[in-house]
C-alpha cells in the first residue's frame, strides 16, 4: 500500500462484495404495497444513507417518511421482512473486482483485516461466509451499534492509531465514521451517494493502492 499502515477496516457491500445492485433490489421490494407513494423519497434516503443499518433504514421509513406510531415489535418484524428478501438476493453477489486480491495482500503484508457493516451481524457473517470470505478477516463486525462507535472499539481493542489506520468505504456512513476517530478514508464509489465531505484517496480497484497499483 501507498502509505504504512496496520490496519484496515471494511465496509462489506459496495466494497468487499458487489451486492449493491441486490441491496437497492431488496429496498424497493420491501416497499409495503399500501405504501408504494413514498417509494421515490424513501429511495432517495436509501441512496443516500447506505452504511446506516436496516433497522435505521426501516424506522425512518415508518416513523419519519409515514409520521407513523408503531412499536419496537413490529419494526423487528419489518426489519426481519426485509432480512428475508435481502439476503437470498446477496449470497452469491461475488467480489467486486480487485477487492479479495487486495484483502490477500493485506494478509501477505501482515495488515490486520476487520470489517464493519450496516449489516446485523449473522447475515453479515453469512454473506462473507457464501462468498468465500469469512476467513480471511481478523474479525467481522455488524450493527448494531453505529459505525463511528464501533470504530472506536476497533482502535481500543488493537491498539492500532488512528493515524495507521485506513477504512475502505463506499459512502458517507463510512466516511463519518473514519473522520470520527481520525482515520484515513479511502473512497470506493459504488451506487450509493457520494461523501458529503471532500475524498483525499478516490480509487476504481482496490488494487490500486498497493504499490505498484
Amino acid at each position: 500500500m501507498r502509505r504504512a499502515v496496520d490496519l484496515v477496516v471494511f465496509d462489506c457491500d459496495g466494497v468487499l462484495l458487489d451486492s449493491m445492485q441486490a441491496k437497492v433490489e431488496a429496498f424497493r421490494a420491501w416497499i409495503p404495497e399500501a405504501h408504494l407513494d413514498q417509494a421515490e423519497a424513501f429511495m432517495h434516503v436509501v441512496m443516500h444513507s447506505f452504511g446506516k443499518s436496516r433497522t435505521w433504514q426501516v424506522q425512518n421509513f415508518y416513523r419519519n417518511l409515514l409520521k407513523a406510531d408503531v412499536d419496537q415489535v413490529f419494526l423487528d418484524a419489518e426489519v426481519a421482512r426485509f432480512t428475508d428478501i435481502c439476503e437470498p438476493m446477496c449470497e452469491s453477489a461475488g467480489w467486486r473486482v480487485g477487492s479479495k486480491q487486495f484483502v490477500q495482500a493485506c494478509i501477505d503484508a501482515g495488515v490486520m483485516r476487520y470489517v464493519l457493516s450496516g449489516v446485523p451481524q449473522e447475515p453479515l457473517e453469512a454473506m462473507l461466509r457464501s462468498n468465500g470470505g469469512a476467513g480471511l478477516f481478523d474479525v467481522i463486525i455488524g450493527s448494531p451499534p453505529a459505525k463511528p462507535e464501533s470504530m472506536e472499539r476497533i482502535l481500543k481493542e488493537t491498539g492500532v492509531s488512528a493515524e495507521r489506520t485506513v477504512f475502505v468505504g463506499d459512502a458517507n456512513a463510512d466516511q463519518v465514521a473514519a473522520l470520527h476517530v481520525g482515520a484515513h478514508f479511502v473512497y470506493f464509489p459504488s451506487l450509493a451517494a457520494r461523501p458529503e465531505a471532500p475524498v483525499q484517496t478516490e480509487v476504481e480497484n482496490l488494487l490500486q493502492l498497493l504499490p505498484d497499483g
